[in-house]
C-alpha cells in the first residue's frame, strides 16, 4: 500500500518512496537482463552478441584495427559498436548503455574522484606525455624549456562530447593551468594542426607515432611533471561472469600486449 506517485496539477509525480526504488531496481533489472544475455557456453565462432565498446582517442589509431580484424577472423557473429570518449563513462557503463570501455586512468576526466567499485578494472599500456611543435618553429630550437611551454600558444585536443572546456580538461590531467587558444575535437587531430603555426601541443606519444601522414614535428619531453598514466580497460562487475563478455576482455588485452 506503499503510493508510488501523487499528482501534482495534471501530471504525476514519484513520492519519495518512489524515487528510493528507482536505483534498485535499474540495478535488478540489468542484471536480469545480464543473466538472460548470457549463453553458457560460449563460441566465439558461432555466437551472434552485439557489444558496445567505448574506446579513447589515444588507444583508437592501433586497437581498434587490430580489434577489428581479430573478430572478423575468430567471431564474424559479434557486432561491435564503437564510441568515442565522453564525461558519462562511468555513468554508461552503470546503467548498462555501454558494455566495455578502454580510457585513461584519470578518474577526474570523466567528473569523479575515484572509479565506482562496483567497475572491474583492468590496467593495460602506460600513456607517455610529449610536446610537439613544427619542426621549424621560429623559438624552439632543440630544447623546450617550462618558460618557453607556458610561454607558448597551445593546442589541445577537447573531444565535442565534454561538456568543460580544453582548459578544465589541461587542469583534470595535469593539474596545471593552461591557456588553449587552439582546441581541437580529438586528440588525433593535434598532429594535422601545428605545421606552420607557433603552437605547441601536448598528446599522448602513441598519437603521434600512430598519426597517417603527419608534418614533420620537433618532440620533447612534457617540461612539467605528469602524473603516472595508463590506458584502462573498464566494465561493470555484474558483466563478470558472462562468458561471452570475458572473452571480449580477454581478447583486448592480449591484443594490447602485443602492440608497441
Amino acid at each position: 500500500n506503499d503510493p508510488l506517485l501523487v499528482r501534482v496539477g495534471r501530471n504525476l509525480e514519484l513520492t519519495p518512496r518512489g524515487r528510493s526504488l528507482v536505483e534498485p531496481v535499474r540495478e535488478a533489472l540489468l542484471r536480469i537482463r545480464a543473466t538472460l544475455g548470457t549463453q553458457p557456453q560460449f563460441d566465439p565462432a558461432t555466437a551472434r552478441r552485439e557489444f558496445t565498446v567505448i574506446i579513447s582517442e589515444e588507444a583508437l589509431p592501433d586497437l581498434l584495427p587490430a580489434l577489428v580484424k581479430r573478430l572478423a577472423v575468430e567471431a564474424p557473429g559479434i557486432s561491435c559498436r564503437i564510441e568515442l570518449i565522453s564525461e558519462s563513462i562511468p555513468t554508461r557503463l552503470e546503467y548498462g548503455e555501454a558494455d566495455l570501455c578502454v580510457c585513461l586512468d584519470s578518474p577526474r576526466l570523466y567528473a569523479t574522484r575515484s572509479w565506482p567499485d562496483s567497475l572491474h578494472r583492468v590496467r593495460l599500456r602506460p600513456v607517455r606525455w610529449i610536446c610537439a611543435v613544427d619542426a621549424h618553429h621560429p623559438t624552439v630550437g632543440d630544447g623546450l624549456t617550462a618558460e618557453q611551454f607556458f610561454a607558448l600558444p597551445h593546442a589541445f585536443g577537447a573531444p565535442s562530447a565534454y561538456s568543460v572546456s580544453a582548459e578544465e580538461l589541461v587542469r583534470r590531467l595535469f593539474d596545471i593551468d593552461l591557456p588553449v587558444q587552439m582546441a581541437v575535437p580529438s586528440l588525433l587531430h593535434l598532429p594535422l594542426v601545428l605545421a606552420g603555426t607557433p603552437y605547441v601541443a601536448t598528446m599522448p606519444e602513441r598519437v603521434l607515432k600512430t598519426a597517417s601522414r603527419s608534418p614533420p614535428l620537433k618532440t620533447f619531453a612534457t617540461p612539467f611533471p605528469t602524473p603516472e598514466h595508463h590506458e584502462l580497460l573498464l566494465c561493470h562487475r555484474r558483466r563478470e561472469l558472462d562468458p561471452a563478455h570475458a572473452w571480449l576482455r580477454n581478447l583486448i588485452v592480449e591484443i594490447t600486449c602485443r602492440l608497441p
